[in-house]
Formats: C-alpha cells, sequence, structure tokens
C-alpha cells in the first residue's frame, strides 16, 4: 500500500482538540508538537465526560494542572514525572472518584503498603 495516496495524508484533514486539551496546551501543560499525544488526552476527556459533568472535570483538570506545576512536574516523592499522560490521567481519575462518590481508601491499592 502506498501511504502517499493515503487520503488523511493528502488531506491533512485531522479532527479538532478537545476544548479541555486546548486548555492543557495553552496552561503550557502539554505542547502542541505531537498531534499522537494531544489525542491521547482527547480520549481521556472524552472517556471522563461520558461519566462526569463538564464543568466537575473542567474544575478537578485544574486542581491536577496546579499541583503538577506546584511541584515542577515532581510525584510525591520530589522525583521527576516520566510520563506526564500517565500520571495526569491516573491523577484526575483519582480526583474525580474521589469527589464525586463516598470515597473508600482500602478499594485505592496504590497507597497501600
Amino acid at each position: 500500500m502506498n501511504r502517499s495516496n493515503d487520503k488523511l495524508i493528502n488531506d491533512k484533514t485531522l479532527p479538532a482538540h478537545n476544548f479541555i486539551t486546548r486548555e492543557l496546551v495553552r496552561r503550557k501543560m502539554v505542547t502542541d508538537d505531537s498531534d499522537f499525544e494531544l489525542y491521547l488526552y482527547d480520549a481521556l476527556f472524552e472517556e471522563l465526560l461520558l461519566r462526569y459533568e463538564f464543568k466537575t472535570v473542567i474544575v478537578c483538570t485544574n486542581y491536577v494542572v496546579t499541583k503538577m506545576k506546584q511541584s515542577n512536574l515532581c510525584d510525591e516523592h520530589g522525583n521527576p514525572i516520566e510520563n506526564i499522560y500517565a500520571y495526569f490521567a491516573s491523577s484526575i481519575r483519582f480526583n474525580l472518584k474521589k469527589i464525586t462518590t463516598e470515597f473508600n481508601w482500602e478499594e485505592y491499592d496504590t497507597f497501600k503498603s
């Protein structure tokens, strides 16, 4: 198959990014250098918006971004975060669950020793 004949490549018609993803770029949490990375965030936000209200996702996004930037992109032990997307995705899911349900710490095995 000749990839140069691929309509997507020739037309460069890629879907627009999610509003929240664009906000992460604006706040310099992620760069717009890689559409691949941005589409990961798009998929994450689409998933979250199916389960949670828009305002709730926005509030949690703001909280997680603020905390990550305050820590200079280091984890809770002071180590540099190696995978920003994975850390962000885990953090936002944790915080959304925490503020929208009666959170059971026993179920969350990340904090178990």
